[in-house]
């Protein structure tokens, strides 16, 4: 069984290129082939910040996770994109993990 840590971000609110931006991302859609960015679309509100074998190992990253905020430093969040985000401390809401399954675990 695997171990899902999930990051839930703090709502950020409207911004004042709110809808400039949804009418770009609307059109953008519509183009044969096309895919919005990593800047484009509305606030991520949850990033999962990894998947791990055991529940030891979940509970580790939990325990780093909650020092890292206790000292007020960002998170650091790799994707499988090969993207590498900063979250800032206090835009973290909380943190959960999860037990999951996953494919290659149903075989």
């Amino acid at each position: 069984m695997a171990y899902s840590v999930m990051v839930w971000l703090v709502d950020p609110g409207k911004h004042p290129q709110e809808e400039e931006e949804q009418i770009l991302r609307e059109e953008h859609g519509r183009a044969p082939g096309a895919s919005s960015g990593v800047n484009m679309g509305p606030a991520i509100p949850r990033m999962v910040y990894g998947v791990y074998e055991s529940q030891d190992e979940a509970e580790g990253t939990l325990k780093e996770i909650s020092n890292n905020l206790q000292q007020n430093l960002p998170l650091r969040i790799n994707t499988h994109s090969h993207r590498i985000f900063l979250i800032p401390a206090d835009r973290v809401h909380y943190v959960a993990c999860e037990e999951v399954t996953r494919p290659m675990d149903e075989q």
